[in-house]
């Protein structure tokens, strides 16, 4: 039996019958092992007495100290013990308190288990040992019902376990691992998620002293160790990512932040996976209008950093303009037109169903209240647009020769764009295959957090799933383009029957403007 082996074995079986706190009875032996001090916090009933008797089990023939309310003289040398157990703490008794201080302070060979039902950033700070106490373990106040229903089902049997000799730990082991752990290297990966987390501490006022880091830094050493490795992996620092800070506030502000420094290290060489996704579906609309789209050289005008056609419509007695981006005229896409604050205006939905005439849809509520009555429109999305009015548009010429030039032109820039971004996400693909395969090899790993590692490979194989998708889109577009020639650049395609002078065709006043010339 390896190592490896010996410690899986171990932690299956103090953790048995501990539903949905297994990680915190691993996290609180894995500090306990490197003799490191810690919080254990949780509201009398949660468990804390009966994890601490499962970590205590672990270590072959441990001398123990066990300081409460029966026990509360410290005794001349508490380096004679090798686990040192501080029961219900308060800091409120100030022979407890100057106990905790000088075990901290006097403490070489031994663990420090410390537990209470106070919160950790009250208990700490007001026994003024806040700094040297490597970490908080906070148990949940509650369980989900199948964790109950499992723990009805063995309430009464006995809850100690019985440890074999031949995995127990004992002193002399604990101390040549020890030092054994402390030749372990830091991977750069890892020297950079703690340094990003360092920074996030800063910048949330969460102060971490250099001690505090040094024994953080041997806890992701151990883990590696453990494991049979002499190097650390992002996997050994996802303790850094749990409720370990102290303050609800520090835990939240820290947790959130570990889970986007461990996203940007996974993705450190392929940025663009950091970015918003590549939006294929615009270039595929973009090549389909090209292909399928007439010649016709239209009536519009810059506006908003691009060319749009204006129109002008009468609501409640008020005409206001609206401006449609030429990219949509011929195509079945519904959009918000621009208003005359430059602004989308989501109370108006445009379609030209692939003609060059634009039906205008609104939200019922503007028939009486105007466009103009409200500057700050509501956040609320309309679900049910009623229609309004088809306005046609003003063509000024069909076939235009600078039309057709400037489609050359853009299906030049369409190839060159779908080339560009086929490689990128070709890329990314198979850099995110190999990331699922690389991270899947630590599913096993000892002192996983389970939760974590299921929600990063999760966000893995949905950005798998939705690169692929784009590739998917972006071929179609490559596709489509490819049947695109100068021959049918010169073809007319006319879409719609042109109109000399366009006329309004509304309910009510609705009047499109000759590009409000």
């Amino acid at each position: 039996m390896n190592l490896r082996q010996r410690f899986a074995e171990l932690l299956q079986i103090i953790t048995k019958n501990i539903p949905e706190r297994e990680y915190y009875v691993q996290l609180g032996f894995l500090t306990t092992l490197i003799q490191e001090p810690f919080y254990l916090y949780g509201r009398p009933g949660c468990g804390s007495s009966l994890i601490i008797r499962r970590i205590s089990s672990a270590f072959k023939d441990a001398k123990i100290l066990k300081l409460g309310k029966r026990q509360r003289q410290l005794p001349d040398n508490i380096n004679d013990f090798n686990l040192v157990i501080f029961d219900n703490f308060t800091p409120n008794d100030e022979l407890s308190k100057s106990n905790l201080q000088i075990a901290i302070h006097d403490h070489e060979k031994n663990s420090i288990i410390i537990s209470g039902d106070q919160k950790p950033e009250s208990a700490l700070c007001r026994a003024e040992v806040s700094d040297q106490v490597t970490l908080t373990i906070m148990l949940p106040e509650n369980i989900s019902s199948d964790a109950l229903c499992t723990l009805l089902q063995i309430h009464g049997t006995e809850n100690n376990v019985s440890i074999p000799s031949h995995i127990a730990i004992s002193a002399e082991e604990q101390a040549q691992w020890l030092k054994e752990i402390d030749k372990v290297t830091l991977s750069p990966n890892t020297l950079a998620v703690i340094g990003k987390v360092a920074d996030t501490c800063s910048s949330n006022g969460v102060y971490v002293s250099i001690r505090r880091w040094i024994a953080l830094s041997n806890m992701i050493k151990a883990i590696a160790f453990l494991n049979g490795r002499t190097e650390t992996k992002l996997i050994d620092t996802f303790f850094l990512g749990t409720s370990i800070w102290g303050r609800s506030a520090s835990n939240s502000a820290i947790s959130e932040s570990y889970r986007n420094i461990l996203k940007a290290q996974l993705y450190k060489n392929t940025p663009s996976l950091l970015e918003t996704p590549y939006n294929a579906d615009d270039l595929l609309m973009r090549v389909n209008h090209l292909v399928h789209s007439s010649n016709n050289l239209y009536e519009s005008k810059p506006f908003n950093g691009e060319q749009c056609l204006a129109y002008r419509i009468t609501i409640a007695g008020e005409s206001v303009p609206l401006y449609a981006p030429l990219k949509y005229i011929e195509t079945d896409v519904s959009f918000n037109p621009y208003n005359e604050l430059r602004q989308i205006e989501k109370r108006v939905v445009c379609n030209y169903h692939g003609t060059s005439n634009c039906t205008i849809s609104i939200d019922p509520q503007v028939r009486t209240s105007g466009l103009r009555s409200s500057v700050n429109q509501s956040n609320a999305a309309c679900t049910k647009f009623e229609e309004f009015g088809t306005l046609p548009t003003y063509i000024l010429r069909e076939n235009a020769p600078e039309i057709i030039e400037e489609k050359k032109v853009l299906r030049d820039t369409l190839n060159a764009e779908i080339k560009e971004s086929m490689d990128r996400e070709t890329a990314n693909l198979v850099a995110l295959r190999n990331t699922y395969k690389l991270f899947n090899e630590s599913k096993d790993d000892l002192f996983c957090f389970t939760q974590m590692f299921n929600a990063v490979q999760s966000d893995i194989k949905a950005q798998f799933d939705n690169t692929a998708n784009i590739i998917k889109t972006i071929k179609k577009a490559s596709e489509v383009i490819a049947s695109f020639s100068n021959n049918m650049l010169k073809t007319p395609n006319l879409v719609g029957k042109p109109q000399a002078k366009p006329q309004a065709q509304a309910p009510q006043a609705a009047q499109p403007s000759n590009a409000e010339k």
